[in-house]
């Protein structure tokens, strides 16, 4: 009687137990990585209007670069390393826009083959996640408003890659000067060493 009783009481105790919790900053596949491409006619001043490229890698390296003669299949040099929270936010916006699975993805082509724009700009998007690989295109006039997702992902990555266009939020306050009277090395610099 008293081994079915303890049964009872282990169940009823690992019922109400909270379940096991997940790592929230484990959303991103392993494989994951990102490849972006901005592709400009014209110079922008704004952050998501620029040719640039911004590559993560599963490890979070962030390469970035905006050099106007760079191509889709160039790395730029290394930014920063993303740390596991950065990575997943990333993730978690490709995956919130509908761009986290190869389902509402363009045909897949290389970047390379793809023209630049005569007017307005080029965003090219290319991911790795779950052993697979998928991409977007998209081309908008110099008049055209381009799509929010877009925009929003890459003025993501240009904050991450300390590339925004925003003015920096934190004040530096001038220094405290105090004055401690007359130089005393005054008479040296005029050359009237007694």
């Amino acid at each position: 009687m008293a081994r079915p009783l303890v049964c009872v009481l282990l169940l009823a105790a690992t019922a109400c137990a909270p379940p096991l919790a997940s790592d929230p900053l484990d959303v991103a596949p392993s494989d994951f990585s990102l490849d972006v491409t901005v592709l400009t006619a014209e110079p922008h001043v704004l952050a998501h209007l620029r040719t640039s490229r911004f590559v993560v890698f599963p490890d979070g390296s962030l390469h970035h670069g905006d050099d106007p003669d760079w191509g889709p299949n160039t790395l730029p040099p290394l930014t920063r390393k993303l740390d596991r929270r950065q990575v997943a936010n990333v993730w978690s916006y490709l995956v919130r826009m509908g761009m986290g699975s190869a389902d509402r993805a363009d045909p897949v082509v290389n970047f390379q083959l793809l023209r630049k724009p005569d007017a307005g700009s080029a965003y090219m998007v290319a991911i790795t996640g779950r052993g697979d690989y998928w991409n977007f295109v998209r081309y908008i006039g110099a008049a055209d408003e381009p799509d929010p997702a877009f925009v929003e992902l890459i003025r993501l990555l240009a904050e991450l890659a300390w590339a925004t266009d925003r003015p920096d939020a934190e004040a530096v306050p001038a220094p405290r000067r105090y004055d401690l009277g007359p130089d005393p090395y005054a008479r040296y610099r005029d050359g009237r060493a007694e």
